[in-house]
């Protein structure tokens, strides 16, 4: 199908403006006062301060997460929970809540210090969007939310051990090795005797590639004579040829090394 062209000038719509995310100061100082009203009705004290842009952010306790939320909730429309997050201080562990009232366009945080037994109440029962946001944090953190109704893993496998987001979480098993079972000074260990009965081998040129390679056992001195530390040489192993001069005399233990018999091949 081929496109015909639209008669008639169609500007764009102008892209719409960002607006300033920061709440107003009225706003603020209004929600504040609620905040405080909340504080005195359920009987808990809260710590409550001003974030950057204006947001207040409360402390609360973890025995009075579950009166907070409802009266957040119930009395001032923070009916919104947008994310539930862990965070592993190293002495403790807490959780972030952040609530919005779309009515008034407010914003608040909440933080639960997460006692020693690792375990706070769910929120499920006051926000129903808190079910998966609290799996999540219990995937990756290992708090438990007590009372809700299907806490598990939401995604990593159920067999995976560990929680990955904490500072102590290691990727790998950590493995602790015996020490060194070496018996022998370093010094001895080029001895003979301590080779473990690995007689030495000598240099011997390769046939692909023209070079030298050295196989030595760890450990074998290669300096002077005493790399075959008493051992005769060559090791009767060997497969001897005419040709071979190792010593530069053509010895075998101290005679002339013996020609092979060719005359019947």
């Amino acid at each position: 199908m081929a496109l015909e062209p639209v008669q008639g000038d169609f500007p764009l719509p102008p892209a719409p403006l960002a607006h300033d995310n920061a709440q107003p100061a009225s706003q603020g100082r209004e929600l504040l006062a609620l905040l405080a009203t909340m504080a005195r009705d359920i009987g808990y004290p809260s710590a409550i301060r001003m974030l950057p842009g204006g947001f207040p952010a409360s402390d609360v306790p973890a025995a009075a997460l579950v009166a907070t939320s409802r009266y957040l909730h119930d009395q001032l429309g923070f009916h919104l929970l947008s994310s539930i997050a862990g965070l592993d201080m190293l002495d403790y562990r807490q959780v972030v809540y952040h609530l919005n009232n779309l009515e008034h366009r407010w914003l608040l945080e909440m933080k639960v210090r997460v006692p020693e037994s690792n375990e706070i109440d769910s929120v499920i029962g006051v926000w129903s969007g808190a079910d998966p946001l609290e799996r999540e944090t219990y995937d990756l953190f290992g708090i438990v939310f007590a009372g809700h109704p299907d806490l598990r893993r939401i995604l990593l496998d159920d067999e995976f051990e560990g929680f990955p987001l904490l500072k102590s979480f290691r990727q790998t098993p950590l493995a602790v090795h015996d020490h060194a079972t070496t018996q022998v000074p370093p010094e001895q260990a080029i001895v003979g005797a301590e080779q473990r009965g690995v007689g030495a081998q000598r240099i011997t040129p390769s046939h692909l590639s023209q070079v030298a390679i050295e196989h030595l056992h760890p450990g074998v001195s290669t300096f002077g004579d005493d790399q075959f530390h008493g051992h005769e040489f060559p090791p009767i192993t060997w497969k001897h040829r005419p040709e071979y001069r190792g010593t530069g005399d053509n010895m075998y233990n101290g005679e002339e090394a013996p020609t092979p018999n060719t005359e019947n091949k």
